[in-house]
């Protein structure tokens, strides 16, 4: 039986958002970015937390087409949907804003869901937040 969901996270991305991608996690988030080599077309992205989880990116052109880049709900089913936390929330969607990367709100949620260059989507929380 599964006892709980890991700390690890495979994603497939486009290769022509590989360099916004990895901006976004490395420069704008300030998250531990690496490249691992597989003999792949493409490195392998890893994206480290200091709580020891961690999300790996491949860069695929089988990876799903973003179906818009406009931040919409209905725009928002091709990629992942990331629940990431923070101590700082409004610094985190303050940092996200100014550099441009799109928000959407959920029709079921009083959250704010951003949208990766690629069409992943991610929601940030506070760490203390419990809930749905």
């Amino acid at each position: 039986m599964i006892a709980g969901l890991g700390a690890r996270v495979h994603l497939f991305v486009r290769p022509e958002f590989r360099d916004r991608f990895t901006a976004l996690f490395k420069d704008v988030l300030g998250c531990d970015v690496r490249e691992l080599e597989f003999g792949l077309p493409h490195p392998i992205v890893l994206v480290s937390f200091a709580d020891g989880s961690s999300f790996s990116v491949e860069f695929s052109h089988l990876a799903p087409r973003q179906s818009s880049d406009e931040p919409r709900y209905e725009n928002a089913f091709k990629g992942a949907w990331i629940e990431f936390r923070t101590d700082d929330l409004a610094a985190v969607h303050e940092r996200l804003d100014r550099a441009h990367i799109p928000s959407f709100a959920h029709p079921a949620s009083p959250h704010r869901y951003f949208v990766a260059p690629g069409g992943q989507v991610l929601r940030i929380l506070d760490l203390a937040y419990v809930g749905p």
